[in-house]
């Protein structure tokens, strides 16, 4: 099966395993679940979906040497996620951590096709339940794992802030020691960093997405509310979820929806704001690999200390967000 992929440009996958769990429902679901919740209202022309990211982790995994089992669970590590990916997390109050599909992982497995193509193939359903196992695909932040670098990549080069040939070149300088992804290049290993920060800026911790995110799921709770949706709709994709609250005429959740337009954009305006909304405080720090030794990035160099410590800090605190609408 071949792809084409914004961040690696054309690759096949190939392994049957691998090919069963792409084909599996619960994995061809993601197809209609966007990466970016409401920037597909507001920036459209950004597209990719958690299918694209799975199969990313998935060519990623593989590029670092690991396990097929450990690429199995990178194809259906998000097989949990809900419509609008984590702007359901602002339901429940998570928009710090935003783990609610991790959450929901264990019972949509066991309830999915996954686990009897994993059996047919000779890989322990219980292994993917718990996935601490599989270190190359999830690490707690700010290391590495395929599945931040996934993500950072191909929305870096959608948005941007990289190059295909800038992957690339990050990816030639990956290294795998003691089960981690590690950069054996500081230089390269700042610039990653950088890049980065830049799209928390630009994206994932701006503003805009904070209060969008907020909008939508102020939307999704009035539609819960006025019994439109019940809980049970998160598992429909966005598109689904969404008809079905537009499609209500139900003015409190409509008007919400419709200010999720292209021109739509939000500030930090602490004297005169809308209301506050956070988002989840996202960085990496990368361990390099020097003479056969580990050091973070930020130990050997300030300046990034500086700016990734301060970045964090600011995401934090949230936003007194003034929305406006071009």
């Amino acid at each position: 099966m071949r792809f084409s992929d914004p961040a690696y440009g054309e690759f096949e996958i190939a392994d049957g395993v691998l090919l069963d769990a792409i084909k599996a429902r619960a994995v061809q679901r993601l197809k209609g679940i966007s990466q970016y919740g409401t920037w597909q209202f507001i920036l459209p022309s950004v597209k990719s979906s958690r299918f694209d990211h799975s199969v990313g982790v998935c060519f990623l995994l593989r590029h670092l040497g690991a396990s097929v089992e450990e690429q199995f669970a990178g194809l259906v590590h998000d097989i949990s996620h809900t419509a609008f990916s984590h702007v359901v997390d602002y339901i429940y109050n998570q928009q710090d951590t935003q783990e609610h599909h991790e959450e929901l992982l264990q019972h949509i497995l066991i309830n999915s096709d996954i686990p009897k193509i994993a059996e047919k193939n000779g890989i322990k359903p219980d292994l993917l339940m718990d996935i601490q196992l599989f270190p190359l695909l999830e690490k707690p932040v700010p290391d590495l794992c395929a599945d931040r670098l996934d993500y950072f990549f191909r929305d870096s080069v959608l948005i941007g802030v990289n190059k295909p040939e800038d992957i690339r070149m990050f990816m030639q300088h990956l290294a795998v020691k003691d089960n981690e992804i590690v950069v054996d290049d500081a230089a390269v290993a700042r610039k990653m960093a950088l890049g980065f920060i830049e799209c928390v800026k630009k994206f994932w911790g701006s503003p805009t997405q904070a209060a969008s995110y907020q909008i939508l799921a102020d939307a999704i709770k009035s539609a819960l509310e006025a019994k439109i949706i019940s809980e049970e709709d998160f598992l429909l994709t966005d598109q689904q979820l969404y008809s079905k609250m537009m499609n209500s005429k139900d003015l409190e959740v409509t008007s919400k929806l419709e200010m999720l337009k292209p021109g739509f954009f939000a500030v930090n305006s602490p004297q005169d704001y809308d209301f506050f909304a956070k988002t989840k405080a996202r960085h990496i720090d990368p361990k390099v690999l020097q003479n056969g030794e580990l050091k973070r990035l930020s130990r050997m160099d300030g300046d990034y200390e500086k700016e990734m410590t301060k970045l964090v800090a600011s995401v934090s605190q949230g936003y007194y967000v003034k929305v406006f609408q071009g």
